[in-house]
């Protein structure tokens, strides 16, 4: 974590001190005041549903050492104590302080840092990365989501002297986002999983996505490297003007980190050959989701542009962790209940239906969607397109929750080949007590849908009578 002066403030977010010596020593940096540790820095963000000017009290009398603020109108000469302690800064915009905070510590010592966006599979190659990057090195990660213009300074701010490589997940939702995050973090290496419909809100097409996702490539300085997928198109065409070291990797175009001779291991995962220039390693990955070799394949690029040894790469795959709701298998009772809950989008849901085809299951297959939020004007198309889909596939029973989703059962069913039962629910709590009666032993569940569908809801009461049970 952040050790520093209040100088060290004054210095990084330009403010002015209204109360407090500039040598008071402020250690670490909360936002949120039911948390705060004594002697932490206590910065009032104002978000869409609070302002922590509202609770810079409670972080006095928990013994910040400090505050930084912009609005003063509740500030009283008995809140701020006596002597030196706390010290209190005015800067325009907590926020951007909270973020020239960050960046500062980001300078203060020797440190690497990767930064990893794309549309899909970003938490979970950055998870992969981490894993391979902490065989050698100390590493600082981010935690859970925490990958917006928040969290990414809150991860930094908790790096330690010896931490030697960060790994930060970029997330965003409209154009010049990823551009903020890069200017706080300055990554050495950058990773663009892939391009695809999502976040179709402010950004109204694939191109623009495709811009915006490319300002991490633009980020970064002449002695960088970007990670490139060759099998993502337009991912490979921002790479193409680039004019600093590029890593490729893929399955089916020419790359410089090449999968091959892939073998699917059912519940197990997959197992292949990683061709790393001009060397081979066998590759156990014990996850599930072909979509899972391309997020490993770009962990492997990351960790030999570090020079980590093929061996110690393949070590830090298998000590990866599953991340849950993604992909995450769960047994009971001789069935198969496969969490994808964390969010979606058309592609991620087509990699979810190869999943389910692709699984080893001696009962019946059952695809439980919800709504894909953010979409735009791709959205009912989407869903039709996605029931079409469905309809050729090897899934026995199509189960949808909410509007949106229904829309892929009504298109599924017009366009069904196969004996395939369709139900279409308004509640999760519908949907799992229909599950409950239908699902026996033997068959394979995969639950998927937007974070904003919560179909978690649908794997929490589907489960709980077993839980209950046990």
């Amino acid at each position: 974590m952040i050790i520093g002066k209040a100088k060290d403030c004054l210095y990084a977010v330009n403010g002015k001190l209204l109360q407090g010596s500039e040598t008071v020593i402020f250690r670490g940096v909360s936002i949120n005041s039911r948390t705060i540790k004594e002697g932490e820095l206590f910065v009032c963000i104002k978000g869409e549903n609070f302002d922590g000017h509202d609770f810079f009290g409670d972080a006095f009398r928990k013994g910040a050492a400090g505050i930084i603020l912009s609005d003063t109108k509740n500030l009283s000469t008995g809140m701020l104590g006596k002597g030196e302690s706390p010290f209190v800064i005015q800067s325009q915009n907590t926020l951007r302080a909270l973020q020239d905070l960050a960046s500062y510590q980001r300078s203060l010592f020797p440190f690497r840092v990767i930064a990893v966006t794309g549309t899909n599979g970003k938490s979970t190659t950055k998870e992969m990365i981490a894993s391979i990057i902490e065989t050698k090195y100390k590493t600082l990660k981010t935690q859970g989501n925490l990958n917006n213009h928040i969290g990414l300074p809150l991860t930094l701010l908790k790096r330690e002297p010896e931490h030697e490589v960060g790994v930060l997940e970029m997330g965003m939702s409209a154009a010049g986002e990823i551009k903020r995050l890069a200017e706080i973090a300055k990554p050495d290496i950058g990773v663009i999983t892939n391009i695809s419909a999502g976040h179709l809100g402010q950004l109204k097409t694939i191109k623009e996505v495709q811009a915006a996702k490319g300002e991490l490539f633009d980020s970064l300085h002449k002695e960088g490297t970007a990670i490139v997928n060759a099998d993502d198109p337009l991912v490979l065409e921002l790479a193409k003007s680039l004019r600093i070291k590029k890593i490729t990797y893929g399955i089916k175009e020419p790359a410089d980190i090449q999968a091959s001779d892939i073998q699917n291991k059912g519940n197990h995962g997959f197992t292949f050959t990683a061709k790393i220039f001009d060397q081979a390693i066998p590759v156990k990955l014990p996850q599930i989701g072909y979509c899972n070799i391309y997020n490993a394949l770009a962990a492997l690029a990351t960790g030999h542009s570090l020079g980590i040894t093929g061996k110690e790469m393949n070590l830090g795959l298998k000590n990866y962790q599953q991340i849950p709701q993604r992909n995450e298998q769960i047994h009971y009772e001789g069935m198969t209940l496969i969490n994808d809950t964390y969010n979606a989008n058309p592609q991620s849901m087509r990699e979810a239906l190869k999943t389910l085809k692709e699984i080893n299951t001696q009962g019946k297959r059952f695809f439980i969607i919800g709504d894909m939020l953010e979409l735009g004007p791709l959205s009912e198309p989407a869903h039709h397109e996605l029931g079409q889909e469905i309809a050729g596939s090897n899934v026995d029973y199509l189960v949808t929750v909410g509007p949106l989703a229904s829309l892929a059962a009504e298109s599924a069913k017009v366009n069904v080949q196969q004996q395939l039962q369709i139900e279409k629910f308004n509640t999760h709590d519908e949907a799992a007590n229909y599950l409950l009666r239908k699902v026996k032993k033997g068959d394979c569940l995969l639950v998927k849908g937007s974070r904003g569908s919560k179909m978690e809801n649908v794997v929490q009461e589907f489960l709980k009578p077993k839980k209950q049970n046990n």
